[in-house]
């Protein structure tokens, strides 16, 4: 089973085919191992609990995507164009999936440039896979995720699809935020087997 399964939902808000069809390879054949098993944070402070343990990492990144999915419904991302939007959903589907570095194992000390590692992995697998590099403003938008906390100041939200993605990223990590229905769906995948074959990992920089 692909591993993409896990974000069939936030996949279809991708209006464009073919951007839709990127992201879901690159889910299934890029995205290092760990991505699908480790919790959001080791430490839990600063995330909330449906996104600690097994899967927690997966399952903020579905929160941050329906935070973003309401915040486009706001006056302020409303009248977007629908390609924008479209980066705004790919952008916070992809902007974790370098955590602790783009290898297989986890590399703790990779934390601090997770957000331009995920927009260089994504951007070297368009172009070597689609033979097309990834829109600019798509990866500025992961980049810039960590807003204010970004260790490079050239990666600040400038753009409205940066401000959209580090906002809905930022209110998905608040502590007092629960989705139960995260845990449900994400168990749901995992009984139909998706994932047997990955290590379970859990750990990383305090977050």
């Amino acid at each position: 089973m692909m591993k993409s399964k896990h974000f069939e939902r936030e996949l279809s808000l991708i209006k464009d085919p073919v951007l839709r069809d990127m992201t879901r390879e690159y889910l299934d054949t890029w995205v290092p191992e760990y991505f699908w098993k480790i919790g959001a944070s080791s430490s839990g402070k600063y995330h909330p609990i449906f996104s600690q343990g097994n899967g927690g990492l997966v399952r903020h990144t579905k929160a941050v995507v329906m935070f973003a999915e309401e915040l486009l419904k706001m006056s302020s991302y409303a009248y977007m164009r629908e390609e924008y939007k479209d980066y705004v959903i790919c952008a916070c589907i992809i902007h974790d999936t370098c955590k602790y570095g783009s290898e297989a194992e986890m590399d703790k000390t990779a934390y601090a440039e997770h957000a331009p590692n995920a927009a260089n992995l994504f951007d070297m697998f368009c172009r070597e896979v689609w033979v097309r590099p990834a829109s600019e403003l798509l990866l500025g938008a992961v980049r810039s995720h960590m807003g204010q906390w970004s260790t490079d100041k050239e990666d600040r939200p400038f753009t409205q699809i940066d401000r959209c993605v580090h906002m809905a990223d930022y209110m998905a990590s608040r502590s007092f935020i629960d989705i139960p229905n995260l845990v449900q769906e994400y168990e749901m995948v995992e009984l139909d087997g998706l994932g047997d074959d990955l290590p379970f990992v859990f750990g990383g920089e305090e977050e």
